[in-house]
């Protein structure tokens, strides 16, 4: 399971990196509940809705406590997520630098939309503009415009990883994951 999840060499298929995805979406939900439970939704909407000010989130010991544990635990999906990742491609016979291509360009691209996104959540407008449809279009063309190529790009990156199929026999990567089950 330690290779599985924290080795960059060899190749995975693709039913292994789908574990992979429901093994992060348990996780998640496991750490946004305990979040929301330590938080208090009312005190998450209030800050979310500008009523109140971040730090009435961040004062709390125990919030503090369950957020650093949230961290760490994302910090090592994180690093699980990149290592799984890599050896998926090495499945479809490319190296890691295709991670570049498929999670740095497109979270580059969504720079501008993500600036404004938390300038109207600093200023208290964000659930406003959210509620009248208007989250897409912050930043304005531009940003859309970017957000646009960044979503065809993760389009890419996801039927490249999670729907094609590895190459067929040995590659430069290692043998092929399925010819092992044999």
């Amino acid at each position: 399971m330690g290779h599985y999840l924290f080795s960059f060499g060899g190749r995975i298929n693709r039913a292994k990196l789908w574990l992979f995805l429901l093994i992060v979406l348990a996780v998640e939900i496991v750490a946004g509940i305990a979040v929301m439970s330590t938080l208090g939704m009312q005190n998450i909407l209030d800050v979310a809705d500008g009523l109140v000010p971040l730090t009435r989130l961040t004062g709390n010991s125990a919030a503090q406590i369950v957020c650093a544990i949230v961290g760490l635990a994302l910090l090592a999906l994180l690093y699980a997520g990149l290592a799984v990742a890599t050896k998926r491609l090495h499945d479809r016979n490319k190296s890691a630098w295709w991670l570049l291509v498929f999670y740095l360009l497109p979270l580059v691209l969504n720079f501008p939309r993500q600036i404004a996104v938390l300038h109207a959540m600093a200023d208290g407008s964000f659930m406003r503009v959210a509620q009248h449809g208007g989250a897409m279009a912050m930043g304005g063309p531009l940003a859309t415009i970017l957000g646009g190529i960044a979503s065809l790009i993760s389009l890419w990156a996801f039927v490249e990883l999670y729907c094609l199929r590895g190459t067929v026999g040995d590659n430069r990567f290692g043998p092929d994951p399925l010819a092992l089950k044999g």
